[in-house]
């Protein structure tokens, strides 16, 4: 995106339009990951995927939400910093899907033993209680989320 010749909102829409219908569904402007809902099951979710990005450092790639949740996850463990991602977009535009891809990610790739695991299975399971709290019925959108971040603090303790 920045590589664009013109930055207007009409070159960032066209640019984003060529991109999807070429199925490229995540678009960097800086260190921003933008991510289009494809409204289709698309193999950009496989353990193909956790491997590519897994430690790569985040331009090394195609952008993708796992490079996304590979440097915060590293960022967490390594440097012992709090991490929080910012999902933002109009209702179905899969704000929801992309937060648990995250989780998926982290729980992937943050290794194993009992601690670990109970961890993995607090977040992975929080979903259904944060919708229980916190959907609404909207017009595009009969179940949609009112929230699109889970806490990840939790976990820095299960590291050590």
């Amino acid at each position: 995106m920045v590589l664009l010749s013109k930055i207007t909102e009409d070159a960032i829409v066209e640019n984003l339009r060529k991109r999807y219908m070429d199925d490229y569904i995540f678009t960097y402007i800086g260190p921003v990951l933008i991510s289009v809902n494809p409204f289709k099951q698309m193999a950009y979710f496989t353990d193909r995927e956790v491997e590519l990005y897994q430690g790569a450092a985040q331009y090394e790639n195609p952008p993708h939400i796992y490079a996304l949740a590979d440097n915060m996850y590293r960022n967490m463990v390594i440097d012992g910093e709090n991490q929080c991602v910012i999902i933002s977009g109009e209702s179905g535009a899969g704000k929801t899907v992309g937060a648990k891809f995250i989780m998926s990610y982290i729980s992937k790739v943050s290794g194993g033993g009992p601690k670990v695991q109970q961890v993995k299975d607090i977040i992975l399971k929080s979903n259904p209680l944060l919708e229980a709290f916190g959907n609404a019925k909207t017009v595009r959108n009969n179940n949609s989320s009112r929230f699109v971040c889970t806490a990840l603090r939790g976990m820095e303790a299960a590291w050590g």
